[in-house]
Formats: structure tokens, sequence, C-alpha cells
């Protein structure tokens, strides 16, 4: 589980901030839930798909890769290739959460991921403070603070516009099949809106849709399906990008080194036949 630290006068006046340097932190997400309010951005980049969490219900989400556990919107460095980094990311490491032992109040505290290491005492260059010197919320704290906070609010509107979908009754399973060359591999548990049966909505269940901004979301997932070409597109990208393997004496390396690179083999083996092989659309 990630560890958070919430911020207080007392223990963080002296401590300052800086932004991420990377985003390897997300190399495993190969989806990252989206707000309502991204989506005139996401549409351009990513497919949208709908999934649903055991405890929060459905939600949108920004399809990141056509393989399990990997992110094909970043490079080997951790840099972002992508035209658009989801809201989620740009927030950290700050992050609203709520005080252990009073998960069921609505009241929610500022504060830091500790594991990303963008917040400390030590800092002196190219940092920015937390709070001032009235021991009040820094300028740029305070910038950060109201972004959280909208943030929290579209969540909430989010949820009744995929809540009002979810209503409507028009999902749709969507697996996506690898054909590799050891056989194929499927990306389950994602949803899309079917067509046929929105086309048959009644104009009270399109009216609710219209309210509550789902309808906005069923036409942006809809029509951004078609990135599927740009993610296979990343994945061509990442293998025309791979540094050929240097000789080495394996009798000289560690377990540990001998492991790494035996995962390295079978990534790079995974992501040529992907691209070298079709992508069906079930």
């Amino acid at each position: 589980m990630v560890k958070i630290t919430p911020i207080s006068k007392k223990e963080h006046q002296d401590f300052s901030y800086r932004g991420l340097s990377n985003y390897l932190h997300t190399q495993n997400d190969s989806t990252v839930p989206i707000l309502a309010a991204e989506l005139n951005r996401v549409i351009h980049t990513n497919p949208i798909v709908f999934m649903e969490d055991p405890n929060l219900g459905y939600g949108i989400y920004s399809l990141q890769s056509l393989i399990p556990s990997k992110n094909l919107m970043i490079d080997a460095n951790g840099t972002w290739l992508s035209d658009y980094i989801p809201a989620r990311y740009r927030s950290l490491p700050f992050v609203l959460a709520r005080e252990t032992g009073k998960e069921s109040s609505d009241e929610k505290l500022l504060c830091f991921v500790d594991s990303l290491e963008c917040v400390s005492s030590s800092f002196t260059e190219n940092s920015t403070k937390i709070f001032d010197e009235n021991s009040e919320l820094s300028e740029d704290m305070q910038r950060v603070f109201t972004f959280l906070k909208s943030i929290e609010q579209n969540t909430t509107l989010t949820k009744k516009a995929v809540d009002s979908i979810v209503e409507a009754d028009i999902f749709q399973d969507w697996t996506i099949s690898l054909k590799l060359k050891d056989g194929e591999r499927d990306i389950t548990g994602l949803k899309k809106i079917d067509n046929e049966r929105f086309a048959k909505l009644s104009g009270k269940t399109l009216e609710n849709l219209n309210k509550t901004a789902g309808l906005d979301i069923c036409y942006a997932s809809s029509f951004s399906l078609e990135n599927i070409e740009k993610l296979k597109q990343f994945a061509l990208d990442t293998v025309s990008k791979k540094s050929p393997t240097a000789p080495n004496d394996k009798s000289s390396m560690s377990l540990r080194d001998l492991t790494l690179e035996k995962q390295k083999q079978a990534e790079a083996k995974e992501m040529d036949s992907l691209v070298k092989n079709l992508l069906l659309d079930d």
C-alpha cells in the first residue's frame, strides 16, 4: 500500500517540494482513472473505457497499453510520450485523503506520497516552500490545493454521470485479444458502449444521461476507441528505440543480474511479438 503523510504546520513548516522528475512510478499502469472534465483531451490521445472497481463501482479510464501491467505512455526513462498527462498523475506528489480511523468522514486532508521523494526539509534549489513565513500555505501550494479540490469535485460529478450510464444498461464487454507467437492473450475487464442498445434508448433515459453528462461520456468513449491505433504505434516505437544488448560474460554476473536480464529479454520478446502480429477486436 502507498504510504501518504498528512501535511501539518508543526511537522512541515520548513519543508519544500519539487515536481516529479519522471513518471516511472506509472510503468505498470495499463489504465488510469480519468474525470469527465478530461474527456476533451483524452478523446484525442487514448481509448476511453469503463471498468468496475470492487469498492468504488464503475468508472471511466484511459487505456494506456495493449499489455496488462505495462504503460506505453512513458519511455524507459519515465518521460511522458503522449500529448496529455491525466490529472491523477499531474497532482502528484500531493493527494487529498481521509485521516486514518476516520474513513467514513467527508473531510479530507492535504497529504503527500512519501515514496515519490518530492517533499523534504533538505531541498534548497529548484524547490517550493509548502508554508510561507506566516505559517500559511504558500501561494504555489494554495494553487495545488485548489487543483486537488477541483479534482475531488469533478470526481463526484463523474461518478453521477457514470452511474446514469450503468442505470441505462448499455455497457458491452470489450475483450482485446493479442495474437502472439505462443498463442493469444486476452485483456479482459474492459467495457465499452453498446451502440445498438444506445440507439434504442428512450427519450426519458437520454434526457437523464444528458443532465448528468453521461451522454457526453458515451459519445467521447465511442469516438476515442479509434485511438487503439495510436497504442499500436507506441508499441512499435518502443521496439524501434531499443538499444542492442552488448555482449557480456555471464559467468561474472550475480543471480540477481541474471534474473533481471532474463526478465528484460522476455519483455523485449513479448513486445516484438505484439507489434509483429494482429490486434483482434472481439
